[in-house]
């Protein structure tokens, strides 16, 4: 997965020094619920895409101790909260 930029991006995290492997993400923080979120969305290679259509699960690593609370999904955050100020 690559991460891409969107149009609410409003900060770069920055790829650490020490980690080559690892690249700058366009992230969006919000409060949502009077909680800090960052946004990030990611753009699946064709042979991920393949791996994904066949049922292939997705996996999530984060760097740290804990597990923070994460939610991967397919639909934009930004189009659904337009859609629920707008109820």
């Amino acid at each position: 997965m690559t991460p891409i930029r969107f149009e609410q991006a409003n900060i770069v995290m920055r790829a650490p020094a020490n980690m080559p492997d690892c690249v700058d993400v366009h992230a969006c923080r919000v409060v949502c619920n009077g909680m800090p979120v960052v946004v990030t969305a990611w753009r699946p290679s064709p042979e991920e895409l393949v791996k994904i259509n066949l049922g292939e699960p997705i996996f999530l690593s984060l760097w740290g101790g804990a597990m923070q609370p994460a939610l991967v999904t397919a639909d934009n955050p930004f189009i659904a909260a337009e859609n629920a100020d707008q109820s």
